[in-house]
C-alpha cells in the first residue's frame, strides 16, 4: 500500500506542483487584495463596520477545488493515453522490422559468420537505415540464444548521434557473439514466440524502453529475437507534454474564475467606501470643530475682515467669549502700529505669514503670528487664519540676542558687539570729523588668582573689575569684555587726548583699591594700551591691534600704567616676529653653537667640568644675546628642540674629548621647564647617551627651583629615574626661588649652584655674604657639591676659598668659549694656582 501510494505521488508530481502554483497564485491574489484593503484602510473597522466579502471567497475556493480535483483524473488519463500511444508506435514498427529480417535470410547468419560476409553487411546496412529513418529509436539489434542459454548479439550496427530534438548517444557496432547482459522475463517470453514490451520502473535518466519481437524461420520456429531500444527520456517527455497541455487547459478554465472573483472584490470595495463616505463627511465638521477647540493655536475664519467663526483658543487668547467675537472686525484686535500689515494680510490671496502686535480685551499687547489661507466656508470663499501667541518666544529671542552680544559673566558687551559699535562709531567719526579712542585693558597677574584660589574666585574678581571700570567712563562710552582678563573701552566723540588719559587714570586708580571677596583681600592692577582715530588707524582691526600693542608695551614697562600707541612699537613687534621666524630654522641651518664655560676646582685650580651654553650666530644680526632669544624660545616652545640639540651636541663633544685623551669631566646642560615637563624626557636622555656613547655619570642636568615645585610627585619620579640611570642632578640659581629644604631632602640632588646675584656682592654686602656662607655650609652638611656662579674678582675667589666652596665658574677664569677654544684650556688644564 505504501509503495502504491508512493508510485501514485511520484507519477503525478508535476500535477501536484501545478496545484501548488495555482494555490500560490490565488494566495498571492488574496495578499494583493489584503494589501490594497490595508492601503485604503479597510482592514480595520470603518465607522464601526468591518468590510467583508461574504460567501464569495468560499464559492471561489469550491470552484477552484472542483476544477483541480477533476483535473487530477483528466491529466492522469491523458498521460496514460499518451503512454499507450507511444507503446503502439513501437509495437507497430517492431513486427515490420522482424518480417523484413526474416525475408533477408537472418537465419543464415551464424556466430561464426565473418564481419565481411555479404549477407551480414547487407542486413547491417538495412538496420542502420532504419535507425536513420527513426531518430526516436535509440538502437536496433538481434539476439540469439546459445545452447548454454546465453543470449548473444547477432546484428547490432553502429549508431550515430541524433538531431537536436532527439539526442541519441553514439555507440560502436557490437560484434557477433558478444553476450547481451540484460536479463528480463520479457526477453525470455520473446524467445518463446511472444511479442513483449519492457518498461523499467521509474524511467530514470539513461534508462531505455525495449520491445522484443521473435524472428521465425521458414518452419515457424523462433530462431532469433529483434530488440528495439527506445529512449525513456523521449518517451517520458511525450507523456509530460500531453499532461502539460491538459494543465494549460485547466488554467484557461481558472482564468474566468479569478477574473470574476476580482470583479466581485473591487465592486464590493467601492460600494463599501461609497456607503461610508457620506457618514465621514457628516462627522468631519463636528470633528474639525472639536479639534480646533482642542488645539493650542487660535483659529479664526473671516470674510472680508469680519469674523464669522473662531475656536475657543482664539477667544481665550484675546480675553473674549466665542459668541462675543462673531462679527467683530479683525482690525479691532491689533495694535494701531500693526493695522497696515493686517490689512495687507486680509487682502492677500496667498498663503502668507505675518508677525504683528495684538490687543487683548483688557488693552494689553501680545505678540502674535498669523498664517492664513483661503478656504470654502458654507458655500463662499473665506479666509482661515491660524494665530499663535509668540510673546514668550519673542522674549526668549531677546534673551538669546542679548547672550549672543554680551558676556555671560559680566553682562558687558562682548567682542562681536564691541566691534559692531566701533564700526558704527568710526563711520560717524569719519562723517562728522570727530576723534575717538580705543583702550585695551589686561589685568596684571590675574592668572595667579585662578591658579591659587580657583576659577570661581577669578570670575568674582572679573565681575568686580567690570563694575568698577563701568563707573569710570562717560555716558555713551562702551566697556566690553574681550575674553579672559581682557577688557576694551570705546571713547567716541573725543575732544582731546587728555580725556582718554583722565579715564585711563581713573580706571588704574579704581582697580588699585583692594577687592574683598569671600573674606579674601585681592589686589590687582591693569595695563592699558590706547590707540586714537584717525592718527593710529582708520578701521576696527587696525585700531584694536595697535591698542593691543600699546598694552603690551605698558606691561613691558612695569605694568599698572597706560601707554599711547606709537609706530615704533610695531617696528619692535616686527623685529620680534622676524627673530622668532629665524629661530625656528636656526637648528636646521646650523646657526646655533654650543659654548662651554669651565667649572674650576677652587683649591687645585683645575678644570673639573663645564657648562654647555647655547649661542645663536645669526647670518645678519651676528651673535644674538641669549637674553634675546632664550625667553622667546621658552614662550614659543622652541626651547624643547633647541634644548635637545644642545644636549646631543654637548654629549658628543664630551665623548670626543674623552676619546682624544683628556681626563673625563662632567658636562652640565640646562633643562627648561617645558623640557622637564614634556613626556618621555627620561627616554630621550637615555637615547642621547646611547647615541653619543657617553657614560651617564658624565652628564649633569641643571634645573631651577621653580621647576621642582610645579608638580612635586612628577618631579620626584622623573629625577629618581634620571638618578637611577646615573645622571647627575644640580639645582641652578639656588636661593632665587622657593629655596625649600623639603626638596633638598626628597630630591636626588648632587649639586647646588649659588646664583651670581649673591656672589657679586659677597665682599661688600654682609647679607649676601651670609647667604652664600649658609648655602655652602648647608651643602656640606647634606653631602652635596656646591658651585659658585659669576665669580669675577680675586676678592670673591678668596672669600669662596676661605669658606671651602667646592667649585666655581665665572669671567675671572673664562667666559663661555667655543669648543676649539675650550680644548686649548683643556690642554693647559690648570687655570689658576
Amino acid at each position: 500500500m505504501k509503495t502504491l501510494f508512493h508510485d501514485v505521488i511520484m507519477s503525478n508530481m508535476d500535477y501536484i506542483v501545478f496545484v501548488a502554483i495555482v494555490g500560490a497564485f490565488f494566495l498571492s491574489i488574496e495578499l494583493i487584495m489584503h494589501r490594497y484593503m490595508r492601503s485604503i484602510g479597510l482592514t480595520k473597522p470603518v465607522l464601526g463596520e468591518k468590510f467583508s466579502m461574504g460567501r464569495a471567497p468560499v464559492v471561489a475556493a469550491v470552484i477552484v477545488f472542483a476544477i483541480l480535483f477533476a483535473g487530477w483524473f483528466v491529466v492522469e488519463d491523458g498521460g496514460e493515453q499518451q503512454g499507450l500511444a507511444n507503446k503502439r508506435l513501437v509495437e507497430g514498427i517492431a513486427p515490420t522490422f522482424s518480417y523484413e529480417l526474416q525475408k533477408m535470410g537472418h537465419q543464415q547468419i551464424r556466430i561464426a559468420t565473418p564481419p565481411n560476409d555479404p549477407m551480414y553487411q547487407t542486413i547491417l546496412t538495412m538496420v542502420s537505415k532504419w535507425l536513420a529513418i527513426n531518430p526516436e529509436i535509440e538502437r536496433i539489434y538481434t539476439l540469439r540464444k546459445l545452447p548454454d542459454g546465453t543470449n548473444v548479439f547477432v546484428i547490432a550496427p553502429e549508431t550515430f548521434e541524433g538531431d537536436v530534438q532527439h539526442h541519441r548517444p553514439r555507440k560502436e557496432r557490437t560484434p557477433i557473439g558478444q553476450p547481451y547482459m540484460v536479463e528480463s522475463v520479457e526477453l525470455e517470453d520473446a524467445f518463446h514466440g511472444e511479442k513483449t514490451f519492457r518498461i523499467p520502473l521509474g524511467l530514470e535518466a539513461g534508462e531505455t524502453i525495449s520491445a522484443y519481437v521473435p524472428i521465425v524461420d521458414k518452419f515457424g520456429i523462433t530462431e532469433a529475437v529483434l530488440g528495439i531500444d527506445y529512449d525513456a527520456a523521449i518517451w517520458e517527455s511525450k507523456i509530460s507534454s500531453a499532461r502539460r497541455n491538459l494543465m494549460f487547459f485547466l488554467i484557461v478554465l481558472l482564468i474566468p474564475v479569478h477574473t470574476t472573483y476580482w470583479v466581485v472584490f473591487t465592486t464590493r470595495v467601492e460600494r463599501f467606501r461609497l456607503k461610508h463616505h457620506a457618514k465621514e463627511l457628516s462627522e468631519s465638521e463636528d470633528r474639525f470643530r472639536k479639534l480646533s477647540n482642542a488645539t493650542f493655536e487660535g483659529i479664526v475664519i473671516a470674510d472680508e475682515g469680519q469674523i464669522i467663526d473662531v475656536n475657543q483658543t482664539f477667544a481665550s487668547m484675546f480675553g473674549y467669549k466665542q459668541s462675543e467675537m462673531l462679527g467683530m472686525p479683525l482690525l479691532g484686535l491689533v495694535d494701531t502700529s500693526s493695522r497696515a500689515e493686517l490689512q495687507d494680510f486680509i487682502l492677500s490671496e496667498d498663503d502668507v505669514s505675518y508677525e504683528i502686535l495684538g490687543l487683548r480685551a483688557d488693552g494689553t499687547q501680545i505678540a502674535i503670528e498669523l498664517v492664513g489661507t483661503p478656504c470654502f466656508y458654507e458655500g463662499r470663499i473665506a479666509r482661515v487664519v491660524a494665530v499663535r501667541d509668540i510673546t514668550e518666544r519673542k522674549q526668549a529671542q531677546e534673551i538669546i540676542n542679548h547672550m549672543a552680544y554680551h558676556d555671560t559673566l559680566t553682562n558687558l558687551p562682548n567682542r562681536v558687539l564691541f566691534n559692531d559699535r566701533l564700526a558704527e562709531a568710526l563711520e560717524l567719526a569719519a562723517r562728522e570729523g570727530q576723534k575717538l579712542a580705543v583702550m585695551f585693558l589686561d589685568l596684571d597677574r590675574f592668572k595667579l588668582v585662578n591658579d591659587t584660589l580657583g576659577h570661581t574666585m577669578g570670575d568674582k574678581l572679573l565681575k568686580g573689575v567690570a563694575a568698577r571700570v563701568s563707573h569710570c567712563v562717560r555716558a555713551g562710552d562702551i566697556v566690553a569684555r574681550m575674553g579672559g582678563d581682557e577688557f576694551t573701552i570705546l571713547l567716541p566723540n573725543l575732544q582731546s587726548e587728555d580725556e582718554a588719559v583722565e579715564i585711563a587714570q581713573k580706571v588704574i586708580q579704581a582697580l588699585a583699591q583692594p577687592f574683598v571677596i569671600d573674606d579674601y583681600e585681592l589686589h590687582t592692577t591693569t595695563s592699558i594700551g590706547i590707540s586714537l582715530y584717525p592718527e593710529d588707524g582708520q578701521d576696527t582691526q587696525v585700531l584694536m591691534k595697535n591698542a593691543d600693542t600699546a598694552m603690551y608695551r605698558a606691561k613691558d614697562q612695569g605694568r599698572n600704567n597706560y601707554r599711547f600707541y606709537a609706530p615704533t612699537m610695531n617696528m619692535r613687534g616686527i623685529e620680534r616676529l622676524e627673530l622668532e621666524n629665524g629661530l625656528r630654522y636656526a637648528v636646521e641651518r646650523n646657526e646655533l653653537v654650543v659654548y662651554y664655560q669651565p667649572r674650576v676646582n677652587i683649591v687645585t685650580g683645575q678644570i673639573m667640568g663645564m657648562e654647555a651654553l647655547v649661542r645663536w650666530e645669526h647670518p645678519q644680526l651676528g651673535l644674538v644675546s641669549p637674553g634675546q632669544f632664550i625667553p622667546l624660545a621658552e614662550e614659543t616652545g622652541l626651547i624643547v628642540p633647541i634644548g635637545e640639540w644642545v644636549m646631543q651636541t654637548a654629549c658628543r663633544q664630551n665623548k670626543a674629548w674623552q676619546e682624544a685623551g683628556y681626563p673625563p669631566m662632567h658636562v652640565a646642560v640646562n633643562l627648561s621647564a617645558r623640557q622637564f615637563q614634556r613626556p618621555g624626557l627620561v627616554e630621550r636622555v637615555r637615547e642621547v647617551l646611547a647615541e653619543s656613547n657617553l657614560e651617564p655619570q658624565y652628564l649633569e642636568l641643571e634645573i631651577t627651583e621653580s621647576i621642582t615645585m610645579h608638580d612635586v610627585d612628577f618631579t620626584i619620579a622623573t629625577l629618581r629615574e634620571l638618578s637611577n640611570m646615573g645622571v647627575l642632578i644640580s639645582i641652578d640659581d639656588f636661593g632665587t626661588g622657593y629655596s625649600s629644604l623639603t626638596y633638598l631632602k626628597h630630591f636626588p640632588i648632587n649639586t647646588l649652584k649659588i646664583d651670581q646675584s649673591f656672589v657679586r656682592e659677597i665682599t661688600i654686602d654682609p647679607y649676601n655674604a651670609a647667604i652664600v656662607t649658609t648655602v655652602i655650609y648647608l651643602a656640606q652638611n647634606l653631602k652635596l657639591k656646591v658651585i659658585a656662579e659669576g665669580v669675577e674678582t680675586e676678592e670673591q675667589l678668596s672669600y669662596l676659598r676661605d669658606h671651602e666652596c667646592d667649585e666655581m665658574q665665572g669671567y675671572l677664569f673664562s667666559r663661555p668659549v667655543p669648543a676649539d677654544e675650550f680644548e686649548k684650556l683643556l690642554k693647559a688644564r690648570q687655570i689658576i694656582v
